[in-house]
């Protein structure tokens, strides 16, 4: 088989700050990136309400060896937007140095909250949880294994 399964955060009009913030505090770096304005131009039959231009219509970024996507728009438009506590992106390595310097960055910033502070458990040498001022949590953890 040759295809991915990519994680598709839908950001709810906070895209833009979203990609900029994965960049600083995991590295993240932009493969696509298209905001409503350029969709438009693209397509005139685009429309979108004033004061959006900047937002996200598609984007996907590459953190470490994996990527995701990030848009604005909820991908079920049949429910209201909601992040939820059903997902997360876990960030894992064998390299405890590499774990702790993204641990690292993420506190640093005010808008991050520790769900899980970042210490030894049963099953890692470091492994915690943090929220970002986006909603989206972030499992770091130290991994033994080879998977």
């Amino acid at each position: 088989m040759n295809y991915e399964v990519i994680p598709f955060l839908s950001m709810n009009g906070e895209a833009a700050d979203a990609i900029v913030f994965y960049e600083k505090t995991l590295g993240a770096k932009v493969l696509f990136r298209k905001s409503y304005k350029e969709m438009q131009q693209m397509n005139p039959n685009f429309t979108y309400p004033p004061g959006q231009n900047e937002y996200i219509t598609h984007s996907v970024l590459e953190i470490g060896a994996n990527k995701i996507m990030i848009a604005e728009e909820a991908m079920d438009a049949e429910r209201p937007w909601d992040l939820g506590n059903s997902a997360s992106l876990c960030i894992q390595s064998r390299d405890q140095g590499q774990i702790d310097q993204l641990y690292e960055a993420l506190v640093k910033h005010e808008g991050v909250r520790v769900l899980v502070p970042y210490e030894q458990n049963e099953f890692s040498p470091r492994y915690g949880i943090v929220r970002d001022p986006f909603g989206v949590v972030i499992q770091l953890c130290v991994t033994v294994h080879d998977f």
